[in-house]
């Protein structure tokens, strides 16, 4: 089990959608090893902490930030958001 965190930041300060790890969830394919989602949200910021399978840290890595760069692209709720 790895635990990736990223952290999503918006340019103008929002509060995160509600629902947003539905919007994760939703993005998710079996391929990223997700076994688990939580978000700590606040003005501005969201901090999104993975709990994956993954072989190593890098693997763990790279498929969180895929995940949420999918779901930035797919869900016009998180227009204005990004990952720092």
């Amino acid at each position: 089990m790895r635990i990736p965190v990223v952290t999503l930041a918006h340019e103008y300060g929002a509060v995160p959608p509600p629902g947003l790890v539905d919007i994760l969830w939703a993005q998710a394919r079996p391929a990223d090893g997700v076994e688990h989602i939580r978000v700590t949200a606040g003005r501005g910021r969201a901090v999104i902490t993975y709990f994956l399978r993954a072989g190593d840290d890098r693997s763990a890595i790279a498929a969180a930030r895929q995940l949420t760069d999918r779901a930035i692209a797919q869900a016009p709720a998180l227009r204005g958001w990004r990952a720092v």
